[in-house]
């Protein structure tokens, strides 16, 4: 069993989800004001997906076999959290009635949600996609005792151009400052919480359960890169420039992962 003391459990994951989750309110503060090209935005987004991916790879999976020495463990969980993502999504946009369904579109008739999107319908699609990544960072902090850089940059760079995009396309459609401003503070408050949530859930829970935990994590936020970030940037930038930009995020990655590790 893992244990933690509680001013660690209190202190540590909260400041670490603030990092990790505010550049989406410093993306939509900044979108608020200027208006970005969209390759710059997918080109970010490209970065930032690699940058995932490469977390993905060499510190999460890795860290949920060497936690439970299970393939099948961390298999179950990482199939587990890649259906749970796709359904949450499928439900989400079905309710929503598609007003979440291109939520990070950056331009356009469906910009940030389209027209007719509710901040709530935004907000808990922003969230879905957040949660999984805020809470495999706290549970980093449980496995390796102190915070994980490669996923901890992963996240901020993913972050960032997500609140970018949906909040330059809000305001294409009329949104006010104050209300771009105010959803996005609610996400980054949301997201910390995550933070803390996967952390003190797990802090006094047994290695296999922490690898399973992880590995569903892993999963959701795999499934969250192909569903929605890799297509948008994609469509936006094009093939050749997210294509290097998406390398370029995965092989920094990995050297950071290289130099954490000694």
């Amino acid at each position: 069993m893992i244990k933690i003391s509680t001013s660690f459990v209190l202190f540590e994951p909260l400041v670490w989800g603030f990092i990790a989750s505010i550049p989406l309110l410093i993306g939509s503060t900044v979108a608020s004001v200027v208006s970005l090209p969209k390759q710059v935005i997918a080109i970010i987004m490209a970065f930032g997906s690699g940058v995932l991916v490469a977390a993905l790879a060499f510190s999460l999976i890795e860290e949920a076999f060497n936690l439970s020495e299970s393939i099948v463990s961390v298999i179950i969980g990482f199939v587990l959290g890649g259906l749970s993502y796709t359904l949450a999504n499928y439900i989400l946009n079905k309710k929503s009635s598609g007003s979440t369904k291109r939520r990070k579109k950056s331009h356009g008739e469906h910009a940030g949600g389209g027209k007719d999107a509710s901040g709530l319908a935004l907000l808990v699609g922003s969230v879905m996609d957040n949660i999984p990544e805020n809470m495999a960072l706290g549970i980093s902090l449980v496995t390796g005792g102190g915070v994980n850089i490669v996923l901890i940059a992963a996240i901020f760079l993913s972050n960032f151009p997500e609140g970018l995009s949906s909040a330059q396309g809000m305001r294409s459609n009329g949104r006010s400052k104050k209300y771009i401003i105010s959803l996005w503070s609610v996400a980054v408050v949301i997201g910390t919480i995550s933070s803390v949530i996967g952390f003190a859930f797990l802090s006094n829970t047994s290695p296999s359960t922490i690898s399973i935990a992880i590995s569903f994590a892993a999963g959701a936020i795999l499934v969250m890169l192909a569903e929605s970030m890799i297509p948008e940037a994609h469509a936006e930038g094009g093939s050749s420039r997210t294509g290097i930009a998406t390398m370029a995020g995965f092989a920094i990655a990995f050297i950071l992962g290289r130099l954490e590790g000694g």
